[in-house]
Order: C-alpha cells, then sequence, then structure tokens
C-alpha cells in the first residue's frame, strides 16, 4: 500500500463511517414512522400484551407524543402520514433514537403530556425469543437510557 492510499483511507474513513450511521439511524427512523402509523396487531408483528409506560425527562417529547386512544386510532385509520399532528415527528425522533441505542421498538398505546404507554413489537419472525420474554429486559435498557426519566411496566394484562 502507498503513502497515498494510506493517507486517502485515514482521511475519508470517518466519513465514510458517518455516512453509514447516517443511513442506519434514517432507517431506524423510517421502520419507527411506518410503525407508528400502523394498525397493529397483524401476521407480521408480534405484539407484548403487557404495556410499558414511559416518560422522557423532557416534557418536549412528552408533549409531542400527545394522544389519547381514539385520536391514535383516528390518526392510523386514515391512512395518510399527514392526518398525524405537526409535531409528533419530535416524538418520533426519540423513539427512534431509542431503537437505535436498545434495539426495543414501541408502538404507542396512549400519550399525554407526563408519560405514554406503548407496547413492545417485534417482526413475527424473529429468532431472538418471543415478545412476551422481551418485556422485562426492554424495561431494564430503557431505565439505563438517561433521556427517558421513568418506566414502568402494567403487565396486568399478562
Amino acid at each position: 500500500m502507498t503513502f497515498k492510499n494510506i493517507l486517502f483511507c485515514v482521511l475519508f474513513l470517518p466519513l465514510l463511517i458517518g455516512c453509514s450511521q447516517e443511513q442506519s439511524t434514517g432507517l431506524r427512523s423510517a421502520e419507527v414512522k411506518a410503525l407508528d402509523e400502523s394498525m397493529l396487531p397483524d401476521e407480521r408483528w408480534q405484539l407484548s400484551k403487557a404495556t410499558i409506560e414511559v416518560s422522557f425527562c423532557r416534557d418536549r417529547v412528552n408533549e409531542s407524543l400527545l394522544g389519547s386512544k381514539s385520536e391514535l386510532r383516528g390518526w392510523r385509520l386514515s391512512g395518510e402520514s399527514t392526518a398525524f399532528p405537526p409535531y409528533r415527528k419530535e416524538g418520533l425522533k426519540a423513539l427512534a433514537k431509542l431503537f437505535e441505542e436498545a434495539d426495543i421498538l414501541l408502538w404507542q398505546i396512549e400519550g399525554n403530556v407526563s408519560a405514554q404507554r406503548y407496547h413492545i413489537v417485534k417482526p413475527s419472525g424473529d429468532s431472538r425469543g418471543s415478545v412476551a420474554d422481551a418485556v422485562f429486559p426492554a424495561v431494564v435498557t430503557l431505565s439505563s437510557i438517561p433521556e427517558v426519566c421513568y418506566v414502568a411496566v402494567d403487565d396486568s394484562e399478562y
């Protein structure tokens, strides 16, 4: 390898790594957005029976994920991305970051100014075990993320 090739690698490798991370985050964001707009469950997804309550440390993120059960259902039934309020984009960005950091997909049931309620979702063919087995490890993982101030499980439907 010549000096020129080594110099090229040293200078452009960080750029290439940065681009691949950005693309990954973009894919995760698109997946979170598509899931958020979906009516679940269906045959492509496993959905936890237990509900996880999550509160972000920033009120602004909590407020961007506002939505009663009926509002969320109405937005999702419309089949249009534009049916969701524009402020929701910031909340979805926070959920995509959680997905990037913890590999946990969350489907929102409802949300108020202080917390949101979610089911954990996995693809049907996921070989890493059932979604029921993922609930409590997800709570532990979410609890360790600095942007999340509160996590609880309602397993009364478990």
